[in-house]
């Protein structure tokens, strides 16, 4: 996760977050963005300015790695807020050792749980605050539990468990969610839920724990908030610049408007003596692109592909060929060409690449690129890049421009 700025400070996600707000009266939502775009930003702002009627809890669930810490980071979290009214403390307190728990310097704790004794907690502890706090909507703003729920399947399997905890979790909470109308959450996460789901229902298993929720998705800055960001992080960091409009116009381009890239090249930019024009930011832009410690973790873009496209399929020689070596070929494909492309002209240039002859393969992995914020549909239904920045780093990292 990406170093957060206070809420007082975040420009141009005042609407995506009235959206939010307006969304969570009717339903839940899974809110969706490609890393560093500043989905944990707007959630702590929520939590910081929340609205009328609203107990909002943001709890970043990465560390997590057992349905028993789920709860008890429930049971924390609630803690924290009950307190401030006295009656619902009272009621807390009734409430924690009916649940078998202690607290410790304020730190609540669980005893040790067998099997799914855990879900009868969860229950316990969800129905009892909505049910005493009827008159409030609770809000729980979850982060990165994807990653929670990718800890607990693998706690799970190294315990030799034979059935994983973590979608047991995910359909619990739709159940309370569907019980309780004063329920709301926000799922959110670095890596994309829909994988996640399907590594857990391995093919097998028809639960679908979010199909209640509403999928929203966050962008990268409008142009007008875009232009405001970086004219006050200009400022604050006292940079000249020799034609200022001129700079600000490259800092958007080259960092496609998207918030945690704009800081960083303007941090930059303020080590370097004298006014900056916009050969130097382009220049601090190619810098962090290619440099070997990859500050800007691109790299992951590509260590994902294994595990977001596993599996192999057969090729025209019935020999195994690598889902993730075919949407390496896409991009490379499209990372080349200036015009978005239909899904006919990506197959025909995979196929000149790779011994291939299932085109549905290809759609479907074009689907899952455009899911993964890889590369997304223009108006046309054709296919291009989602950011030019990561296109511009794909071509850079994968060589592409040495031919």
């Amino acid at each position: 996760m990406a170093k957060q700025i206070g809420p007082n400070n975040v420009i141009g996600r005042d609407k995506i977050i009235k959206h939010l707000w307006r969304t969570l009266e009717s339903e839940s939502v899974v809110f969706t963005a490609e890393r560093r775009i500043g989905k944990t930003t707007v959630l702590k702002k929520m939590q910081a300015e929340p609205v009328d009627g609203k107990v909002v809890i943001y709890a970043d669930l990465e560390k997590i790695n057992t349905a028993k810490q789920f709860v008890e980071n429930i049971l924390n979290s609630l803690s924290a807020h009950l307190t401030k009214s006295q009656a619902a403390h009272n009621w807390f307190e009734t409430l924690l050792p009916k649940l078998g728990g202690t607290a410790i310097s304020g730190v609540i704790t669980l005893p040790k749980i067998e099997g799914r004794n855990w879900q009868s907690l969860l229950e316990k502890t969800i129905n009892g605050v909505c049910k005493n706090q009827s008159e409030q909507q609770f809000v729980f703003l979850w982060d990165e539990i994807p990653y929670m729920l990718q800890n607990i399947h693998q706690t799970d399997l190294k315990a030799g468990k034979t059935q994983s905890n973590a979608l047991q979790i995910l359909d619990t909470l739709r159940a309370l969610r569907n019980e309780h109308p004063n329920l709301r959450m926000i799922y959110t996460g670095s890596i994309g839920l829909h994988h996640v789901l399907s590594q857990l229902r391995d093919d097998k298993l028809a639960s679908q724990p979010t199909n209640d929720m509403a999928p929203v998705e966050i962008g990268p800055l409008a142009a007008v908030h875009a232009k405001t960001l970086a004219k006050k992080l200009l400022s604050e960091d006292d940079i000249e610049c020799d034609d200022e409009a001129a700079v600000i116009a490259a800092l958007i381009r080259l960092t496609d408007a998207v918030p945690f890239y704009m800081h960083r090249v303007v941090t930059a930019l303020s080590l370097i003596e004298g006014e900056i024009d916009v050969a130097q930011v382009e220049s601090q832009v190619k810098k962090h692109l290619v440099i070997s410690n990859d500050p800007w973790q691109m790299e992951h873009f590509r260590q994902r592909l294994p595990i977001y496209y596993p599996g192999d399929i057969q090729d025209s020689n019935n020999q195994p060929l690598p889902n993730a070596s075919v949407a390496k070929h896409l991009l490379n494909h499209l990372a080349l060409t200036d015009d978005s492309q239909t899904i006919n002209q990506c197959f025909n240039a995979i196929k000149a690449q790779v011994n291939i002859t299932q085109r549905d393969m290809a759609v479907e992995l074009l689907g899952l690129l455009a899911k993964d914020h890889y590369i997304e549909k223009d108006d046309d239904g054709k296919y291009q890049f989602c950011f030019a920045l990561l296109k511009r780093w794909w071509i850079l990292a994968e060589g592409l421009n040495d031919e």
